[in-house]
């Protein structure tokens, strides 16, 4: 009578003690993986809502560069508005304008008070940081826009990424982050066994 050899079970790879060496390591990764994407993407939402959001919406956007709102509104805050009828702003609202007798700047101020002169209803404005009113006049006709909001220090982030040394940053760590992703899972499929030779 012959003795038959009985083929040895061939080995799936390691064991599963050894696959579960560090599960501290997984469950960290678990409870990070989602905090991650909600950050990210509270992020991704607020550079659309600030720079999409503006031409499609009926809302405007801007970065605050004083401190003559402080501590309202402190310097680098981002500020959302609205359109507003002239008639319906009431003495405490903070409007946003075009300062008067200088195109393109726009100041952001609360009404102090509302008066009436020869050529009709204006504005009287006053920063709140500011000891005295504003030495101008915001006429108080037709349309104007409303404070409704805002974001402090998002205001510095985004004019830090206006920078060459940002716009490169925004490139390299998004490929090393994948990278990094990319060589971890490799390391997790051979330490599982996943990658046979």
């Amino acid at each position: 009578m012959e003795d038959i050899a009985m083929p040895e079970p061939e080995s799936s790879g390691p064991a599963p003690v050894a696959a579960a060496g560090r599960p501290w390591v997984a469950a960290l990764e678990r409870a990070l993986a989602p905090l991650i994407l909600a950050v990210v993407g509270a992020v991704v939402l607020l550079l659309l809502a600030i720079t999409v959001g503006p031409r499609f919406l009926p809302y405007q956007a801007l970065v605050v560069q004083s401190g003559s709102m402080s501590p309202t509104i402190p310097t680098g805050s981002v500020v959302f508005y609205r359109p507003v009828e002239a008639a319906k702003v009431k003495v405490g609202d903070v409007i946003v304008f075009d300062r008067p007798g200088t195109a393109g700047e726009r100041v952001t101020h609360r009404v102090y008070k509302i008066a009436s002169g020869s050529t009709g209803r204006y504005f009287i404005t006053k920063g709140d940081a500011n000891g005295v009113a504003d030495d101008w006049r915001v006429p108080a006709v037709g349309k104007g826009w409303k404070a409704v909001w805002h974001i402090p220090v998002v205001g510095y982030l985004l004019a830090y990424l206006q920078s060459t040394v940002a716009r490169l940053l925004l490139l390299l760590v998004p490929a090393a982050l994948l990278a990094l992703i990319t060589i971890g899972e490799i390391w997790r499929d051979r330490q599982h066994g996943g990658a046979t030779v």
